[in-house]
């Protein structure tokens, strides 16, 4: 084979090659894998969105631990706003997190008075107002929550909290006995062992683990502060 048939040969060769190329190009299979490697991350992205936005009826569909931590991941957002207002993303966050109105009542005006103070606390402070937020919140929890069981407690049980904090456990023969010690004191009262203990429990103030009771965190914060605004023992 001499040179020009070689030539001819591998000439004719690229010539089925190109156009077996260019059909594959223009093929549409091969167009819509392009396009779905180009677009890939998009598609993802709303079919993920589509996933948590599914609903039957009104009601999410349980598609799973992601869908079971949708409401965690909601709330978890809110505090992902940035602190300050001058920021670009909470401008353009600002009607996805709108505060509802207050309503039209005697609490409103009051409330946007403490509103106001709060925020020109937090314009004065140093600190990261987030933070402050926070801690500003959990102490208001603390106070309201302590506040509604000091409210309905007895003084009772409010002595068993402190035993407790001393002795650190106690045996279910130990805290019956300490019941009918206390019962000693008003025995026209109606009321019963096991709602007496299963309330602090309820509360949780007081703990049952192994046979024993003790008191939690929240009951030793509980009897600290009651003693911190002097508040009397209640009845009973």
């Amino acid at each position: 084979m001499n040179t020009c048939n070689l030539l001819e040969y591998f000439a004719s060769g690229a010539d089925y090659m190109i156009k077996n190329f260019m059909a594959l190009f223009v093929s549409w299979p091969f167009v819509v894998f392009m396009m779905f490697i180009c677009l890939r991350k998009h598609i993802v992205a709303i079919l993920v969105k589509i996933r948590k936005e599914l609903r039957v009826k009104d009601n999410k569909v349980n598609l799973g631990a992601e869908q079971q931590d949708l409401n965690k991941e909601i709330s978890s957002n809110l505090y992902e706003i940035p602190a300050t207002t001058s920021d670009k993303s909470l401008k353009k966050r600002k009607k996805e997190y709108e505060l509802p109105e207050i309503a039209q009542s005697g609490l409103r005006d009051y409330t946007l008075e403490i509103e106001a103070k709060l925020k020109k606390d937090l314009a004065a402070s140093p600190y990261k107002k987030m933070d402050l937020i926070i801690r500003d919140s959990a102490s208001y929890r603390l106070s309201t929550e302590f506040e509604r069981i000091y409210r309905i407690i007895f003084g009772s049980q409010m002595r068993l909290l402190r035993h407790l904090d001393m002795v650190k456990t106690q045996t279910v023969s130990e805290v019956d006995k300490f019941f009918k010690q206390e019962k000693r004191k008003m025995p026209d009262a109606e009321i019963q062992l096991e709602p007496w203990k299963r309330f602090l429990i309820s509360q949780g103030v007081m703990s049952y683990k192994d046979g024993e009771y003790a008191i939690t965190s929240k009951g030793r914060a509980f009897i600290t502060y009651v003693a911190l605004f002097n508040y009397e023992d209640r009845l009973w």
